[in-house]
């Protein structure tokens, strides 16, 4: 009796035990429907007119693909196909046999690992992933291009961004004291200085921004109006080059009378030149040193070493060898030149050449300014036809490549998708090939059109300034 319990139990355990070591897939987590389908054949599967197509695709993908068991309209909904733009394409990182790396039989090998039910969007895929080459420093270089043209004739290196043009001041300081009074040749030193002054006034050129400064004009040369004197410095005229006729009349009006104040003149002009100014140039006419007690020396100085670079220049009047010393000074603080003038022809004379000299700076800024912006243009250019011609070049090669594994998979894979592959390595030859030839082109036509313009924009404004000179 007892025996017979302890067969049944016996019995009962091993019954148990065997229905443990049924597959893993039969659980009670699925339901009947599900073991079924899953116990059939897979042959069955591939004919089931009831199967959803994205399902069956996936049942003839590669098995290492179907690892994670996830439904494929699934997965295609929740990861939705992405856009990528042609420049994303192309800096995708190169194959692993691509450019230095690249070896007929390692691709051979390598070629030999795939499985022969690929479609040929897979092998274009895998050849890519072996031979696609390097084309991201020419794609970056067209994408972080720069084509405008810029110059600046103040800092001539190729990297620039700088204005094209010049902010130009001319200060002309005319001593107004009583001995201006004083006659030469039947003429006074005053009207000679204006006429001189008018006649270097109508040579200015038309756009530059004129500025006439008297000083010592009020009081007399007595010691009761030395205060006075001393103090009266005025600006009678601030205008463009072109406003001849006003400075004609400012200078009406002015008669000698007082002291010499050069230093307060030439630190009153300071406030007369435009902070934004690129070139400033003073043109001081005296007979005489400074008689109020100033530095004119160290004035000078300030004014050269300003944020507004100043050059000041000294015309020397009828001035005595003493004087001349001094006003040398006065010159040679202020980065000028002195020169001493005895007669108003002299003087005329004098300014003619300040005009030819103005004419001669406006020239060599033109050539410079339009040679830069040439170097710019033609570096510009050289750097995209080598992007250009170097990606092309790529193309030719990573084509040649693509063109040679097909061949070799032609005898090796009997089902392999020959046209389609065929047509979709050509494709990606002139895909690469377009891009660099069409995105070449455009910035090298906005290349030369900005070059173009910088270069015309610069002569013309040259050409206009010495022909404003020329025809005064």
């Amino acid at each position: 009796m007892i025996r017979s319990a302890i067969f049944i139990v016996l019995a009962i355990f091993v019954i148990l035990a065997g229905c443990s070591n049924e597959p893993e897939k039969i659980t009670s987590n699925k339901n009947p429907s599900e073991s079924e389908q899953n116990n059939e054949p897979k042959e069955n599967n591939s004919n089931n007119q009831n199967q959803n197509p994205s399902e069956s695709e996936q049942d003839n993908e590669p098995e290492e693909n179907n690892s994670n068991n996830q439904n494929p309209s699934d997965s295609m909904q929740s990861k939705p196909q992405i856009v990528l733009t042609d420049e994303q394409i192309l800096m995708k990182p190169p194959g692993s046999l691509s450019g230095s790396n690249y070896d007929e039989s390692n691709v051979q090998e390598a070629l030999d690992q795939l499985p022969a039910d690929l479609t040929a969007d897979q092998y274009m895929e895998e050849l890519l992933l072996l031979l696609a080459e390097d084309y991201r420093p020419y794609v970056s270089t067209f994408i972080d291009f720069e084509s405008e043209i810029t110059v600046d004739n103040e800092r001539p290196n190729l990297k620039i961004k700088l204005p094209t043009s010049r902010k130009q001041h001319i200060s002309i300081l005319l001593d107004a004291s009583g001995s201006m009074r004083e006659q030469i040749n039947g003429k006074s030193k005053m009207d000679s200085a204006k006429e001189a002054i008018q006649s270097f006034g109508d040579k200015l050129p038309k756009n530059a921004e004129i500025s006439v400064r008297v000083y010592g004009h009020k009081g007399s040369g007595s010691q009761e109006d030395y205060s006075l004197s001393c103090s009266s410095t005025e600006e009678i005229f601030h205008g463009q080059g072109e406003q001849t006729d006003l400075i004609k009349t400012a200078l009406q009006d002015v008669e000698p009378a007082g002291w010499t104040p050069i230093a307060n003149a030439l630190e009153s002009v300071k406030q007369d030149i435009d902070p934004e100014t690129t070139d400033s140039v003073v043109y001081v006419v005296s007979d005489g040193i400074e008689t109020c007690g100033g530095d004119p020396v160290q004035i000078a100085k300030e004014l050269h070493q300003s944020q507004v670079k100043t050059v000041v220049n000294i015309i020397g009047f009828d001035v005595d060898n003493e004087g001349q010393k001094l006003l040398r000074q006065v010159a040679a603080s202020g980065g000028g030149e002195f020169t001493s003038i005895d007669n108003d022809e002299a003087l005329k004379n004098y300014l003619n050449k300040a005009y030819d000299k103005l004419r001669g700076e406006w020239t060599l800024w033109k050539e410079k300014g339009t040679g830069e912006a040439n170097i710019q243009k033609e570096t510009k250019q050289g750097t995209l036809n080598k992007a250009r011609e170097t990606m092309q070049g790529l193309a030719n090669k990573e084509n040649s490549n693509l063109l040679a594994a097909l061949k070799y998979l032609e005898t090796q894979k009997e089902d392999l998708p020959r046209n389609d592959l065929f047509q979709k390595i050509n494709e990606r030859k002139n895909f690469a090939w377009n891009y660099a030839g069409e995105t070449g082109k455009r910035l090298y036509d906005e290349v030369t059109e900005n070059g173009k313009k910088v270069y015309d924009d610069i002569k013309d404004e040259g050409n206009k300034n010495i022909d404003d000179l020329t025809n005064k």
